[in-house]
């Protein structure tokens, strides 16, 4: 997509005359300054530097007031941030402007108002139209493949990202989204390929190493995924992206005081609004549950709430820190209102509710409810791609675990670790099964190669303490951990 800054009128008379759907004007809008401004929001949106397109946004708006395109991105950007009260004020705004746009852009605004306000089906039905109307529209490729992938349908989101690319051959964003889907998928050499691909094609921008990373991630290639990260970082020092992954990454090796100093630095790079501390409470309820602080968890989480009830994130630690805390009624009330969102949300066939059945088994588990909690896995794993089955196997473990039933444990770790090799969470399982059979050998060797994972983490890091209480792991530190 050209994003040429035009500086006349003329310049911009041309730009309105020949860039859209046949003979139809691109954008509706005389202005040449709210065209600049908006066209700079784009590449910026592109990028995902939100701070950037949120201002570009602001002074398109500022220069043309009943600029319908502009309003709906800024209600797009405000729902990627997290703000969806704002965001549903915006797209709102923006379908009224629209009846003066043109076909294209009409269309444009209905799937960004149906995205926005969780209408799938309605905003599958536009894209196909946005499609029908214009071929080449990359965007509407690129959308109606989010959509197949929230109806679970992996090929057929790549089919549509592949037709992105296809209308047009510089679409970053189509080529990542390839990176993302074939991951998804299982295939880690393509979307590697993919990833690297995306490098190439904006070498100066952050997001495609912070994607790159991310692959990597998945993998547990954790080292090579932080420098990725951080070579983003180079790219764009404040990209909030890598440095909120950072963070999470920290929090996976047991570096809690580092991840929340990323966290809150990352919520600093991003358009601040009602959402912002709502988002800072549930990454310091996160933090407090690797801590084993679940009182400390239940009030961050709910004061999070307070602010804003929308954001399902916190859920997951509310429920399992009641849960722990042998407060089972109010996690499964935790639990009943997560479900109501996502019925909100129209999101119950989705695969979000993947997290939604794991949350469902941490819960029945730490009930003793072990067969509700294997069905709620089998349910879980109902929802997940091939990339994604790692997290329930992992739960599987843990229940199995907790039920003393240590092969169908061990098989279930195998199935984790076949995923991520290096996953925490299922090794630390598997730990803790050999310690219950009483094989020593494996206790120190597992736990060995966890240690190494976790040579940096906090002293109040959980699951190393709990690593460091199993009767079969050694007690006496290794030198320099």
């Amino acid at each position: 997509m050209t994003r040429a800054m035009f500086g006349s009128l003329v310049a911009v008379a041309f730009a309105l005359t020949v860039g859209g759907c046949g003979s139809e004007v691109k954008w509706s809008t005389t202005s040449a300054d709210a065209l600049r401004h908006f066209e700079e929001g784009v590449a910026h949106w592109e990028k995902f530097y939100y701070a950037e397109a949120a201002e570009s946004f602001k002074q398109a708006i500022a220069a043309d007031s009943t600029f319908a395109v502009a309003w709906g991105r800024m209600g797009l950007l405000h729902m990627h941030t997290l703000d969806e009260t704002v965001a549903r004020r915006e797209v709102t705004r923006a379908l009224m402007l629209s009846t003066r746009a043109t076909d294209r852009e009409r269309l444009l605004v209905r799937l960004w108002y149906y995205r926005v306000m969780y209408e799938n089906v309605r905003a599958a039905a536009v894209a196909d139209s946005l499609i029908a109307l214009c071929p080449k529209e990359a965007e509407a490729y690129l959308v109606r493949g989010q959509l197949y992938a929230q109806e679970k349908n992996i090929e057929a989101a790549v089919n549509m990202f592949e037709r992105a690319v296809a209308a047009d051959t510089g679409y970053a964003l189509g080529v990542m989204s390839l990176g993302y889907a074939y991951s998804d998928l299982g295939e880690q050499d393509k979307a590697v390929g993919y990833m690297q691909r995306y490098i190439r094609m904006a070498p100066d921008a952050a997001d495609p190493r912070a994607s790159y990373a991310d692959i990597l991630l998945r993998a547990g290639r954790y080292d090579e995924a932080l420098e990725q990260y951080r070579v983003s970082l180079a790219r764009k020092p404040d990209y909030w992206y890598s440095v909120r992954q950072i963070g999470g990454v920290y929090a996976l090796l047991g570096r809690l005081g580092d991840a929340r100093k990323e966290f809150d630095r990352s919520l600093t790079m991003v358009p601040a609004g009602s959402a912002t501390e709502a988002l800072r409470l549930r990454l310091y309820a996160f933090l407090d549950v690797q801590r084993g602080a679940y009182e400390d968890a239940v009030r961050n989480a709910r004061a999070a709430g307070a602010i804003d009830s929308s954001m399902l994130g916190g859920s997951f630690q509310l429920s399992y820190a009641l849960a722990k805390l042998k407060r089972f009624e109010e996690a499964e009330k935790c639990l009943r209102q997560a479900l109501e969102e996502l019925e909100r949300k129209h999101q119950t066939d989705s695969p979000t509710m993947q997290g939604y059945h794991i949350m469902q088994a941490r819960v029945y588990t730490e009930q003793g409810r072990y067969d509700e909690a294997l069905r709620a896995c089998k349910s879980a794993l109902e929802y997940s791609s091939p990339q994604m089955r790692g997290a329930v196997y992992t739960q599987i473990a843990r229940t199995y675990l907790k039920a003393r039933q240590y092969e169908p444990a061990l098989d279930a770790v195998e199935g984790a670790l076949g995923v991520n090799p290096n996953a925490p969470e299922a090794l630390l399982v598997l730990t803790k099964v050999y310690n219950e059979l009483g094989d020593r050998r494996m206790v120190i060797e597992v736990g060995d190669r966890l240690r190494t994972l976790w040579k940096d983490a906090d002293p109040d890091f959980l699951p190393l303490r709990e690593l460091r209480r199993l009767p079969g792991y050694r007690r006496t530190p290794r030198a320099g951990t």
